[in-house]
């Protein structure tokens, strides 16, 4: 840094101001003509040519360099149209970086960058630019057109660019991708994504709007890469692409209640919710105490309809193994304490049964499954089907039509063709998956799906940590979340609080932080889920909040102001005494290091990036 030149001298100026040399650098090419001239027609002896050829030619390359700095400073002012480039080329720019991202081509932003753009504020710089035709053979590349979006003297700050690269690592804080629409932030994602593929990592797309320029890049980086075309799912399209069950994997009955507690209502009462999660959760372990699999069909039928089918084979099982052989003789005493039996359903065996595990088996020898489904069955009917009002409508969007069998599969159905898979089974054929919400139609059932996987997945988190598998042990795993809005939740928070050790990779994509923080209910809970992003790539926005954001996370520099005054002082009279003064004033002032109000001119494709 000491050896670079402080922005502060001016000489930034240089760049802007027509190229003088071209004068002189016509005139000793005339120089260089006549001494030629000159040897030809013997008027001057070779020697002396030689010494003069010398000379004149050391001006020329002096003079053509000085010019050509000029111009090319002022060719930059006019930017750049944007390239494209396939996946074979995309692989030739990654060989070699094998552990770097390529975030594209461009420029490290130092102080110096910050200062031309607020001198550049102050000038017109449209008189700046040079000619279209003569800017593409300085720059090699064609400038933005004039219909373009944004403007082209952001990216004209800096004279050359470069491929730039940054250690894998630096993003394992997570990545916020932050843009408005069409300003390129699909095309960003479809870039980083593309790269995840050819670096082989498990990769996981969740797309609440199914973009189908997404998904086919995805395809394509795939087949380039030699890779198996990438798992599908979209609720809308049921009957194409695979099944995909976000309860295959589970160590206990409380990690599905915990998924399906994902799914409730954001608003919904908190008591009314930790209900709803034991409700669910005594369910989950009564069928896996009966050695049956829970689905979604069956918790959703047993919250319906009641908990007494699962009970009752329970509590036979449980007294056939440990009652003593004369407790029915009691039976009419149990039946006379049982209570009112909490619905027409209730047979009168399982009041018997239900009288004497509370009376006398639970302290002989109690059971969780059973104490569960008990509570539930003793509790208030009319709160129980308050709960249910809230519930069943969530389970009935996963359980209708065939969206049911797209989440809960029967591997024994001969008619259904499409694979079963599990994200557990995804990670571990290291995968690439494509995840689409169909927010638009149905947003409520879009956000249903996405928590109930990234649950799953958090889940997958902490087993990895759980088997010792954090560290870099495990296979490296990029999530990328669009839109994030629509999908963000507990699960999603722990993961990239806490997932990047355990090898989940996150890449959050949103259009303004007011969506975000409309979605959490308040700025602040937007800036928790923000302070979990350590990286940021931000594209044109014109939402104030975000420019701030993206702003207050580059951070400030010093920005140099010259002022110049000249001063006159002549008599009143005719004595010829005159005077004349100048000063200059140079002073700093601590300003943004990128202005905010550059952020929504930036050109498509063009983005200001921050790594940690």
């Amino acid at each position: 840094m000491s050896a670079r030149k402080l922005s502060q001298t001016f000489e930034r100026y240089e760049s802007w101001r027509p190229a003088y040399e071209l004068v002189a650098l016509g005139a000793w090419v005339l120089s260089l003509t006549w001494v030629t001239w000159l040897y030809f027609s013997e008027k001057l002896p070779l020697s002396w040519c030689a010494v003069l050829w010398a000379l004149i030619v050391f001006l020329v390359v002096l003079r053509g360099y000085q010019a050509w700095r000029v111009l090319i400073g002022r060719a930059a002012l006019s930017g750049a149209q944007l390239s494209f480039m396939d996946y074979e080329q995309l692989a030739q720019r990654m060989k070699g970086h094998e552990d770097d991202l390529w975030l594209g081509r461009g420029f490290r932003w130092w102080p110096e960058h910050s200062q031309k753009l607020y001198e550049l504020m102050k000038l017109d710089w449209t008189q700046l630019q040079l000619p279209k035709w003569l800017a593409k053979i300085l720059l090699g590349v064609s400038p933005l057109p004039d219909d373009a979006q944004g403007l082209p003297i952001i990216h004209g700050v800096s004279e050359k660019d470069e491929d730039l690269y940054r250690p894998l690592k630096n993003f394992e804080g997570g990545l916020c991708l932050c843009g408005t629409t069409q300003a390129g932030k699909g095309v960003y994602l479809s870039h980083l994504v593309a790269q995840a593929i050819a670096r082989g990592d498990v990769v996981i797309v969740i797309d609440p709007k199914h973009s189908s320029r997404l998904k086919n890049n995805m395809l394509h980086a795939c087949r380039a890469c030699s890779r198996l075309d990438p798992l599908t799912f979209h609720p809308a399209f049921p009957d194409v692409g695979i099944r995909l069950d976000p309860m295959h994997s589970f160590t206990n009955a409380t990690e599905i209640a915990s998924r399906i507690r994902q799914a409730f209502p954001p608003n919904m009462d908190e008591s009314f919710a930790n209900f709803a999660w034991m409700a669910v959760n005594a369910i989950a372990q009564g069928l896996i105490a009966l050695e049956i699999r829970p689905t979604l069909p069956l918790i959703a039928k047993h919250v319906r309809l009641g908990i007494y089918d699962l009970l009752e084979p329970l509590l036979e099982r449980h007294v056939a193994q440990y009652a003593r052989d004369n407790w029915e003789e009691e039976a009419a005493e149990l039946l006379a304490n049982a209570g009112w039996a909490p619905s027409p359903a209730v047979t009168q065996r399982l009041m018997l049964l239900v009288a004497f595990y509370e009376k006398e088996l639970h302290f002989i020898k109690s059971d969780p499954a059973i104490d569960g489904l008990v509570e539930v069955f003793r509790h208030n009917r009319e709160h129980y089907s308050k709960i249910t009002a809230s519930l069943l409508p969530i389970l009935s969007m996963l359980t209708t039509g065939k969206l049911a069998d797209s989440l809960s599969p029967s591997i024994t159905d001969i008619h259904d063709t499409r694979p079963v898979m599990s994200l557990e089974k995804v990670i571990n054929g290291r995968h690439v998956l494509y995840i689409g919400l169909d927010s638009m139609p149905n947003p409520t059932v879009a956000s249903t799906l996405a928590g109930i996987w990234l649950a799953d997945l958090a889940n997958i988190a902490g087993r990895r940590y759980n088997l010792g598998l954090s560290g870099g042990k495990a296979p490296r795993i990029s999530l990328f979340v669009d839109e994030v809005s629509n999908v963000i939740n507990v699960p999603l928070i722990e993961i990239l609080n806490k997932g990047a050790e355990s090898g989940i990779h996150t890449t959050c994509a949103m259009q303004t932080i007011a969506d975000l923080a409309h979605r959490m209910g308040s700025v602040q809970a937007a800036h928790v889920v923000l302070g979990n992003l350590n990286n940021l790539i931000a594209l044109r926005t014109k939402d104030r909040m975000t420019q701030d954001f993206v702003v207050s996370t580059l951070g400030k520099t010093y920005i140099a102001n010259q002022t110049l005054s000249l001063s006159t002082r002549a008599p009143n009279n005719l004595n010829p005494s005159y005077g004349s003064g100048s000063a200059r004033q140079l002073s700093s002032n601590l300003e943004a290091l990128f202005p905010a109000e550059f952020l929504g001119r930036l050109p498509n494709c063009e983005a200001i990036v921050q790594v940690s």
